[in-house]
């Protein structure tokens, strides 16, 4: 830019500030360059130089306010306003717009109304219009004394009333008699330098569109301004009013000016925000304000009533709430605004944008027209006038611009009329190879169709979007399937594909579908995965709840697969159910896995290892949490590895490998887990994948591999956002997450997150009992010993309440002693560390040791270990990481009680609030 030009643009701007200050306009946001050519507008006419400018875009850009702010610099300047305004109720009045504009100059006019009767003859002539041109005929010439280059006489001869003159006005508007009277009575109403204001040309009549065109073509007889507004986008403009635009873009030396009013990029989006005082992000947040300028489309009116609705929900609006509601205020805001434009549309528009909504862009525009019964020949100008009215895009075909529902648009259409409507659009969709989840998206809205093509394309796109993590939009498609007339087998497996959505963020949904399911006759393999999917729900919030939950899960699936809870429907053979022993619960796991193991009661056919895997996996699990024979946990769970097919149930499998890192094996379990969950991946079971992940997590922060837990958990999240999850299993997601950040001492993360409350429904759940020991270990390495107490002895409770005393599973004495130490209590202490390692004993892996030996030893130094003669705490989990891992983590647990000792001993220090006590001994 050159420096006269910021010289201009910088006074023009003052001029700006200036005028809007005085007469207490308000600021228009984005707008700057345009205000300022408006601007240069009023200036020039004040100084006798005509011009046109034309200020078009899309509903709600901002044309009428900113033509407003046009009149007022006009006026400011000491210009002759006169204003008018279209409307589509009024395109029928004969002149309506320029009866408008002579208003307020016939009533300031009124004595001279008997000068009419010389025009009583003239089509058309009456009321306020009559006055204007009798200020003509009697007097008006005498006004342009002033415009320079002209004089009274030379005025007053262009403004004769004789019957030739006029002739020639008509002739020459091409107006007719009545118009062209019409257009001398503005002109000499520009006596002075005035300014014609029209807002929404677009509906006015064809006779004041005429009107206008002959005061473009006499612009230089008159210090007149023109300024426009019209609906218009990338150039395009109504039909009616566009031989109009052209006249004033043709005009030379720089007189006519169009000027298209954008979208408001973020920073005019947040100013208006701030303007409308709504508590909002920071302007530094230039991501979310880039968000809502593009949700908004820039569009000020969206805006304006986005924050309207927000305004109208129950409570403060506070920042939060504004990000939260931000996208819903927003699409409602944009249904008000179709609502709006489509009400002003003449039947042929609004019905092809009613079948353009349908159709969703699937479907040839001249399909669509031939669907809603338009001639073909009258698509171009109805396609036209929808864009430019900034109802749908510019995309081929089109797409409705301002709303992806439906039902506002056909409101009054007939209910069979938009049942066909809907059905011939998906046929035809269908028939052009539209694209499947677009197409599943149009079935949602028709009635059950009976074709062979419906189910397949809904269960296509049910899995695109279950492979992206969309669940809720998933299950929506699968239920749509269940609706068309299927075959038994193909019902099925839709169900089952149902029963997969819902385990995750619906559990009892699930069991609905899978009890349907089972109610039949499935083939075998969809059998065996609903039941995995039954046991999976019956630990919808653990890796491996328990056996209290694997029993629940075993009587649900054994009662949906038709056999009764007391008694076992089939006889266990083999290898795996003489492991299991005469105390193996086969009562209440009868039928788990009968796709192709047993079947139900009375069926005849013979049982097979499937059933034997389920009854030795649940006791291994039990043994495993209640800490009973590290070995014989072993055995059980690589014979469970060994026997059960890949191509079988998978969620013994899962169970296995769990237990199976409880005893220390940790590299078989790892191994086995990713077998188990490539073919989960086969599967396309995203409720077994996110178990599996969570489990592989789990297993891998006991080996001391907290980058590997990260990518797992965060695999875990994109497989299906947390926020759908059940409550439990969202919990388990937390408490792993929790133990992740104390590990790689990001404390502060940790403590953010640890101070979240609970999901609904999750308080009482196993995965509580995991986030309550994470959450010990973060308190304790922060310095806060007696809030690390109270989680560790209410984990303590709610294990014994469960029976689980494995402290390979939750060290939690252990810790609770460090605890106690903290507060001085060492004989406490000293039980709880006793305590542990005898529970330690008797499981007998080396990582159930560990962190008893390691808190003893760092907490009360110059301590032996209890394991003098076996080489202390040496290996955790046989891995040297896993074992480095643990020691620091101790370490870090000391220190905290350390500190925390010391704050209340007089020094500054975390966590010394509230934790009363003694020293740490020394």
């Amino acid at each position: 830019m050159s420096a006269p030009t910021g010289h201009r643009t910088a006074a023009a701007g003052a001029v700006l500030r200036a005028t809007a200050d005085r007469d207490g306009l308000a600021p228009l946001y984005g707008r700057d360059a345009e205000q300022a050519a408006l601007l240069h507008m009023v200036t020039r006419l004040a100084s006798g130089t005509s011009g046109v400018t034309v200020l078009h875009g899309t509903p709600g850009s901002g044309r009428s306010r900113l033509l407003r702010r046009g009149t007022a610099l006009a006026r400011s300047v000491g210009v002759q306003v006169l204003t008018a305004q279209g409307s589509p109720s009024r395109t029928d009045v004969a002149y309506g717009v320029v009866e408008q504009l002579l208003a307020r100059p016939a009533r300031a006019a009124g004595a001279a109304a008997p000068a009419l009767t010389g025009l009583s003859g003239l089509s058309g002539l009456s009321g306020p219009t009559g006055a204007g041109v009798a200020a003509v005929v009697s007097g008006g010439s005498a006004g342009h004394q002033g415009f320079p280059g002209s004089s009274a006489t030379a005025g007053t001869a262009g403004f004769s009333g004789s019957a030739a003159a006029a002739a020639g006005w008509a002739a020459d508007t091409g107006a007719g008699c009545a118009g062209a009277v019409r257009c001398r009575a503005l002109l000499a109403v520009a006596h002075r330098p005035t300014l014609l204001a029209v807002d929404d040309v677009q509906w006015a009549d064809a006779g004041s569109l005429d009107v206008l065109a002959g005061l473009l073509r006499r612009l230089g007889a008159a210090p007149l301004g023109v300024l426009l507004t019209v609906t218009g986008a990338r150039g395009e403009f109504p039909d009616a009013c566009a031989g109009l635009l052209d006249q004033a873009a043709a005009l030379q030396d720089g007189r006519g000016l169009l000027l298209e009013l954008g979208p408001l990029g973020p920073g005019a989006t947040q100013a208006l925000c701030a303007d409308a005082g709504v508590p909002a992000p920071p302007p530094s947040d230039t991501a979310w304000w880039t968000r809502a300028a593009r949700l908004s489309g820039g569009n000020p009116w969206l805006l304006r009533h986005t924050l309207d609705e927000l305004r109208r929900e129950p409570g403060d609006l506070t920042e939060e709430r504004t990000r939260a509601g931000f996208a819903c205020a927003v699409g409602t805001a944009r249904e008000q605004r179709a609502a709006e434009s489509a009400a002003a549309l003449t039947p042929g528009p609004l019905a092809l944008l009613r079948g353009l909504a349908v159709s969703r862009g699937l479907v040839p525009v001249e399909r669509v027209a031939a669907l809603v019964g338009l001639d073909g020949s009258r698509v171009g100008g109805l396609l036209r006038e929808l864009r430019v009215s900034g109802l749908i895009d510019f995309r081929d075909p089109p797409r409705p611009r301002l709303t992806d529902r439906t039902a506002g648009l056909l409101a009054g259409v007939d209910g069979e009329a938009r049942r066909r409507l809907h059905t011939e659009a998906a046929r035809w969709a269908h028939r052009c190879d539209a694209d499947e989840e677009a197409l599943a998206g149009l079935l949602l809205t028709t009635v059950p169709l009976g074709e062979p093509w419906v189910p397949p394309v809904l269960r296509r796109a049910a899995r695109g979007l279950l492979g992206r993590g969309e669940v809720t939009g998933a299950t929506e498609l699968l239920e749509r399937a269940l609706r068309e007339p299927l075959a038994p087998a193909e019902r099925a497996e839709v169900l089952l594909e149902a029963a997969e959505a819902y385990t995750i963020t619906a559990p009892a949904a699930a069991d609905r579908r899978i009890s349907e399911l089972l109610s039949g006759a499935p083939a075998p393999l969809v059998r065996t995965s609903a039941a995995d999917l039954l046991l999976a729900r019956g630990v919808p919030g653990s890796v491996a709840r328990g056996p209290d939950a694997w029993y629940r899960g075993a009587r649900s699936a054994a009662t949906a697969l038709g056999s009764p809870t007391g008694g076992t429907a089939g006889t266990v053979t083999g290898g795996a159910a003489r492991a299991a022993g005469p105390g193996a619960p086969t009562g209440e796991t009868g039928d788990l896995w009968s796709g192709g193991a047993v079947a139900p009661a009375g069926s005849g056919n013979a049982p097979g290892p499937a059933v034997g895997a389920a009854v030795l996996v649940a006791r291994a699990w039990r043994q495993a949490v209640r800490g009973e024979d590290a070995a014989a946990v072993t055995e059980m769970c690589r014979e469970v590895l060994r026997t059960t097919p890949l191509d079988g149930a998978l969620f013994p499998r899962l169970t296995a490998c769990c237990a199976l890192s409880l005893a220390d094996g940790h590299g078989t379990a790892r191994t086995a887990l990713d077998a188990t969950l490539a073919e989960a991946r086969r599967r396309r079971s995203p409720s077994l994948v996110a178990l599996g992940l969570l489990l592989r997590a789990h297993l891998n922060l006991r080996a001391g591999d907290p980058d590997t837990a990260a990518h797992d958990l965060s695999a875990s999240r994109d497989l299906v956002p947390p926020h759908l999850w059940h409550p439990t299993r969202l919990t388990t997601l937390r408490a792993a997450e929790l133990r992740l950040l104390v590990a790689r001492e990001r404390y502060e993360e940790a403590a953010r997150l640890a101070a979240e409350e609970l999901p609904s429904g999750a308080e009482e759940s196993s995965p509580t009992i995991q986030l309550l020991y994470a959450r010990a270990q973060l308190w304790l390495c922060l310095g806060r010993p007696g809030q690390a107490l109270a989680e560790a002895e209410e984990c303590g409770r709610r294990l014994a309440a469960r029976g689980w005393a494995n402290p390979s599973w939750v060290p939690w004495r252990s810790l609770a002693a460090l605890a106690r130490l903290g507060h001085g209590d060492r004989e406490r202490a000293e039980e709880l560390f006793a305590e542990e390692m005898r529970l330690a004993r008797r499981w007998g892996s080396d990582s159930a040791y560990v962190w008893a030996e390691s808190r003893h030893r760092l907490g009360v130094p110059g301590q032996p270990s209890d394991r003098a003669g076996e080489g202390g705490p040496h290996r955790f989990g046989r891995t040297a990481a896993g074992r480095r891992a643990a020691r620091a983590l101790v370490a870090q647990e000391v220190a905290g009680v350390r500190r925390g000792t010391w704050a209340r001993c007089g020094g500054p220090g975390p966590g010394a609030a509230g934790d009363g006590g003694g020293r740490v001994p020394p």
